[in-house]
C-alpha cells in the first residue's frame, strides 16, 4: 500500500513515510527555539544576558486567547493537526464483521452508525478458476509498466497531482483534506482486509512471481484501489463544478481524468502480479463509497449512497467500463442505495477548511 508523498518509505513497500506531494512539511524545527544543544546553550546565555530582572509578571498580552479554534487549527503543526483532522473523520466509520476468530464472509463499513459499504468475500474457485487468468496474461504489461509500478509501491499522490494543481503553498488545504482521505483508507482498509483474509496471488501458484514484494497482509480489497478511487472522488468534488452534488456514479461512466488515473493505479498492483481484478473492483467500491459519503457530509447534504459488491461471484476482470457496467446492471454485483447522514456533527473549524480548500487551486 501507497505512502503519500514523493520521497522515501520505510522497507520494500514502505507505507510509513512522509505524506506530502512537494516534499515534507517540515520537521517543525527552530522556527524560534530547541533544535540543537549547542543552540539551546546559547539562547540561554543570551537571555541571562539581556532579560536583567523579571518580577515573574506579565509582560504582554496574549494575541491567543479567545481565538476561533479555526485560527488554533491554522497554527498546529503538520502531526497535530493531522492528529485532530483523523481523530474528526476517522470517528465517524466503523468496521464490523460476524467473526473475530475466523475468516469472513461478509462485513460492513459503516458511517454514523448506518451501514455504508456491504462486502461479500470472493469464493476460492473463483479465484482459482477465473482470476487467476486474469493475472497471468496482465504479466504480459510487466515491462511497459514497470516505473509506474514501482513509484505507485510508495507515492500515488503524484500521480493525481499530474490532472490537477497540487502546491503545498497554493493548495495546502486540498492537500491537507487529501492526506487524511489517504490515511481513512487505511484506517478501515487494513481491518476490513483483516477480517476477510483473501489468500494473495503468490499463494496459490508458484509460476505467479511478482515482480514486487507480496505484503504479508490480505488481498481483499485492494489498498491502492480503496486509496486511488477515494482521492479520485475526493478530488472530482474538490477541483470541478461545486454548483451541483458529486455523482462518483455518473463520473466512473464519464471515464474523468482523475478515475482513469485511479484505474491505472489499481490494474498495475495485478499487472505486478500481487491482486487479483476481484481486489480492485473491491477496493474500488470502498473507496468511491467512503469518500462521497466524507463530501456528501462536508457539504452538508442529508444522505449519501451505500454500495454492497457481492464479490462471491463476480468472475470479472476490472477496469472502469466493467465497474459501470455492474453498477448499471440491476442483476449486478454492485448494487447502490442511498442512506441519510447527519452533517450537523462536522466540527466548525473542518467545515471552514473544506470551504477554503473548495477555493484553492
Amino acid at each position: 500500500m501507497p505512502v503519500y508523498g514523493h520521497e522515501g518509505h520505510e522497507g520494500h513497500e514502505g507505507h510509513e513515510g512522509h505524506e506530502g506531494h512537494e516534499g515534507h512539511e517540515g520537521h517543525e524545527g527552530h522556527e524560534g527555539g530547541g533544535g540543537s544543544s549547542a543552540l539551546s546553550v546559547a539562547l540561554g546565555s543570551a537571555r541571562d544576558g539581556t532579560v536583567g530582572y523579571w518580577d515573574g509578571l506579565p509582560s504582554r498580552a496574549s494575541r491567543v486567547e479567545g481565538r476561533s479554534t479555526w485560527e488554533a487549527v491554522k497554527s498546529l503543526g503538520t502531526a497535530p493537526r493531522r492528529a485532530v483532522m483523523d481523530q474528526a473523520i476517522q470517528s465517524l466509520y466503523d468496521v464490523s464483521f460476524e467473526h473475530s476468530d475466523i475468516t469472513n464472509t461478509s462485513g460492513t463499513v459503516s458511517f454514523q452508525g448506518n451501514p455504508l459499504v456491504t462486502l461479500q468475500r470472493p469464493r476460492m474457485k473463483v479465484l482459482e478458476e477465473k482470476q487467476l487468468g486474469f493475472l497471468r496474461a496482465a504479466a504480459d504489461l510487466r515491462y511497459d509498466r514497470l516505473s509506474e509500478i514501482r513509484v505507485e509501491t510508495s507515492n500515488i499522490q503524484s500521480f493525481f497531482a499530474s490532472v490537477s494543481y497540487m502546491s503545498s503553498a497554493a493548495t495546502k488545504w486540498q492537500l491537507a483534506l487529501t492526506q487524511a482521505v489517504f490515511r481513512l483508507c487505511t484506517h478501515v482498509e487494513m481491518p476490513v482486509k483483516l477480517g476477510f483474509d483473501v489468500p494473495r496471488p503468490i499463494t496459490l501458484a508458484y509460476q505467479v512471481q511478482p515482480i514486487i514484494q507480496t505484503p504479508g497482509h490480505g488481498a481483499w480489497p485492494s489498498g491502492h484501489a480503496t486509496e486511488s478511487f477515494a482521492a479520485a472522488t475526493l478530488l472530482s468534488r474538490l477541483c470541478h463544478d461545486h454548483s451541483k452534488p458529486l455523482d462518483p456514479t455518473e463520473l466512473l461512466a464519464k471515464q474523468t481524468p482523475f478515475y482513469r488515473q485511479a484505474e491505472r493505479i489499481a490494474i498495475n498492483r495485478t499487472v505486478a502480479g500481487v491482486h487479483y481484478p476481484t481486489d480492485s473492483m473491491a477496493g474500488a467500491v470502498l473507496g468511491v463509497t467512503i469518500a462521497e459519503a466524507l463530501v456528501n457530509l462536508l457539504d452538508e447534504r442529508d444522505e449519501t449512497t451505500a454500495r454492497c459488491f457481492n464479490g462471491r461471484d463476480y468472475e470479472g476482470d476490472f477496469n472502469l467500463a466493467l465497474m459501470s457496467e455492474q453498477i448499471a446492471d440491476k442483476k449486478g454485483a454492485i448494487t447502490e442505495t442511498k442512506v441519510k447522514i447527519d452533517p450537523s456533527v462536522v466540527p466548525d473549524w473542518l467545515r471552514t477548511m473544506w470551504g477554503k480548500a473548495l477555493k484553492e487551486g
